[in-house]
């Protein structure tokens, strides 16, 4: 029979432990702030500088903490050195970086995190892009995570995305779920050029307009682009199976 004591002691130092963890947490956020945060910079380029260094401080600390895995961050993010998205079950914490060193091309770092059995995974994410939302649905009855990136080549130039992943056993890892005319993907990309499009200026937003997902995620439509590079109002159609989702038609 359990000892009510010991059980009281153990919890105890779980929560003192706990604490501990959270105040390190917490003085690692603040520490990082006074040492990297500018409130104003002359332009881009200079606030760009520290990028890379913010990233690999704010990952390497990750990887030494598992109570990071529920810390909020909060102070961190409100000064926009780092960007936390979850999947909708909340399995998968994405902290997204931008690491570019200056200019209108820019580069992201994507470290995710996710329970292993008793231990928490700290996972560098490849082709990381700029990690707008995550949506999730089922595949051969395990969660599938659909992943909405955009890549930033320049003010007038990337690409949209839209990457399908798993955990598979134990390992976070894109999965083939795309079955097109003449061969599986784990990803849809479509390239934008801006000179091409309608009047705007967030060339940014209009991911969902190159690729809409439905809200129940039944179907998932791509963007008809000439070969000039103009829009049409035709897209893919790429409609849920029991197998991934299947091309089957062009729609308005």
């Amino acid at each position: 029979m359990n000892n009510p004591l010991k059980i009281k002691l153990f919890m105890l130092l779980f929560c003192i432990s706990s604490m501990g963890y959270a105040e390190s947490l917490a003085n690692f956020e603040q520490k990082t702030i006074n040492h990297y945060y500018q409130a104003t910079c002359a332009d881009r380029a200079e606030c760009d500088q520290y990028n890379e260094d913010v990233s690999h401080t704010i990952i390497e600390k990750l990887k030494k903490d598992p109570t990071s895995y529920t810390y909020a961050f909060k102070a961190l993010t409100d000064k926009n050195l780092l960007k936390i998205l979850y999947s909708p079950d909340k399995k998968l914490k994405f902290y997204n970086f931008d690491v570019s060193s200056g200019g209108t091309m820019r580069e992201f770092t994507t470290y995710v995190q996710y329970k292993q059995g008793n231990r928490i995974k700290t996972q560098a994410v490849e082709n990381a892009g700029y990690i707008k939302r995550i949506q999730q649905t089922e595949l051969h009855q395990q969660p599938l995570y659909l992943i909405s990136k955009t890549y930033i080549g320049s003010s007038c130039e990337g690409a949209y995305a839209l990457q399908a992943t798993q955990l598979i056993n134990g390992h976070y890892q894109p999965v083939k779920a795309f079955i097109a005319k003449t061969k599986t993907l784990d990803a849809i990309t479509i390239s934008y050029d801006c000179h091409y499009f309608p009047d705007t200026n967030d060339y940014s937003e209009m991911d969902k307009t190159f690729i809409r997902t439905a809200k129940d995620l039944k179907n998932i439509d791509v963007l008809v682009i000439q070969p000039s590079g103009h829009l049409t109002q035709n897209y893919l159609r790429y409609q849920k199976t029991k197998n991934g989702y299947q091309y089957i038609a062009v729609v308005k």
